[in-house]
């Protein structure tokens, strides 16, 4: 493993122009070191929990409870057969009157509130806490909760993540080290994104799991302090773990930008999921075929490789518009039709 490349001072044009090009994590130092809900966490759980509560409306969030443990992990179960938490939904005052208790204890339960959409469950928090290096537009989603891991996973969407109380730890892997990481299927894992059956990277049976190491030695680290944030471009791995025991809040931002004006970026996992669907069953032979075509028409041919096709006849080889979008999406829809 090796250190994170770490800035100061990042501004929107530098972040735009030299961090999301160059497709690697960054962690931003003192991002939102002036957000008032990072004053309010070094205050203090109590002091940071009343903030909050004075932006509270009393909509009901999703909540994970998990047993204490070595690693204290939301992930499946031994045998995965399930997963190893509670899940149900509650409002943020239950919430917080059960951090504030288990506060007390020497070794609680692990208790998050994970995801939730900051303008539908705490209106106004987005804008007394905004983020420098995005539009208004990108709403952010609130994770709190007391000492806790969540296992490697990626989002197929562009992330700035923001610790505003307690500390976080960031483990990141390329995407090239899917192979590496025994992960779960997509359709079945203990959060929307795809996870590692693996609790922990740090802590996993190097006989259940040998490739881990292989893994851990491309791995980049980085221990997040409040106020700090980190970049994480899509499709990277990352294990993220709440290192304070009784605290920890994160406030992160997904977007993707349009695919083109009016064309939505969203299809990336459906087609992941469909390709493995439709030719999961074929013989290794023509899977290979497969995996060449795809290689030319998904990842190939673009450039040079398509000046034998007219511009004005490249049709899906080519730039299409929000309509043709549409039309494409529907002949699709059509076939997929029983």
């Amino acid at each position: 493993m090796r250190p994170m490349k770490a800035v100061d001072g990042i501004t929107r044009e530098r972040f735009e122009c030299n961090v999301v090009p160059a497709y690697e994590p960054v962690v931003m130092r003192g991002l939102v070191g002036h957000w008032p809900l990072v004053a309010q966490g070094r205050a203090g759980l109590e002091a940071c929990l009343q903030y909050l509560t004075g932006f509270d409306k009393g909509a009901v969030v999703d909540a994970v409870l998990a047993k204490p443990g070595p690693t204290r992990a939301f992930s499946y179960k031994p045998d995965l057969d399930g997963f190893n938490f509670m899940h149900d939904k509650r409002p943020y005052a239950a919430l917080f009157e059960q951090l504030w208790r288990y506060s007390h204890f020497p070794e609680p339960p692990s208790l998050a509130a994970q995801s939730a959409l900051v303008p539908e469950a705490l209106p106004g928090l987005e804008r007394a806490n905004a983020c420098p290096l995005l539009d208004a537009d990108a709403a952010p989603r609130l994770w709190i909760g007391n000492r806790a891991t969540v296992p490697a996973h990626f989002d197929d969407s562009h992330n700035i993540a923001c610790v505003a109380a307690g500390r976080r730890r960031f483990t990141l892997l390329p995407p090239a080290c899917a192979p590496l990481l025994y992960l779960g299927p997509p359709d079945y894992a203990p959060t929307p994104a795809p996870m590692s059956v693996v609790p922990d990277l740090h802590t996993a049976d190097p006989v259940r799991f040998p490739l881990i190491a292989e893994a851990l030695a491309q791995a980049i680290v980085a221990e997040l302090e409040p106020g700090d944030a980190i970049y994480i471009p899509p499709l990277w791995f990352h294990q993220v773990e709440s290192l304070a025991p009784h605290l920890n809040i994160l406030m992160n931002y997904w977007w993707r930008p349009e695919a083109a004006p009016g064309r939505a970026d969203d299809l990336h996992l459906a087609s992941l999921r469909l390709a493995m669907l439709a030719l999961r069953h074929l013989p290794d032979g023509e899977r290979e075929g497969w995996r060449a075509l795809f290689g030319h028409y998904v990842f190939g041919a673009r450039g040079e490789g398509l000046m034998h096709i007219p511009e004005a006849q490249r049709h899906l080889f080519g730039e299409i518009d929000a309509a043709q979008d549409a039309l494409m999406r529907r002949d699709i829809a059509g076939r997929l039709k029983p």
